[in-house]
């Protein structure tokens, strides 16, 4: 038995008929509608985007890095012998620790 798909459409464009001619009678309504869905979203988007933010962050130490100021060199490594004397004494604690176990 093979379904009848002309009676099918025409009992389907009979009930959507009422859904149409309210959507032509109020369509004003819905485009005002839709409109103030988008500004909504458009507002909890710029509220919520954190990559706005990244970017505008990004642009600001970029413009900090490239000013032409005097900046302070880093100190030179291994200059810090009271460093390097607990250093060593770490790892000489560590090393005994592995030869007991």
């Amino acid at each position: 038995m093979t379904p009848d798909l002309y009676a099918a459409w025409l009992t389907a464009g009979n009930n959507l008929q009422p859904v149409g001619a309210w959507t032509v009678g109020h369509w004003t309504g819905l485009v005002a509608l839709a409109v103030a869905a988008a500004a909504l979203w458009v507002v909890w988007w710029s509220i919520h985007d954190d990559t706005r933010r990244a970017d505008r962050n990004d642009r600001i130490a970029a413009r900090r890095a490239a000013r032409f100021e005097e900046r302070p060199e880093p100190a030179e490594p291994g200059s810090n012998e009271d460093d390097l004397l607990i250093c060593l004494q770490i790892l000489a604690a560590t090393d005994t620790a592995r030869k007991e176990d």
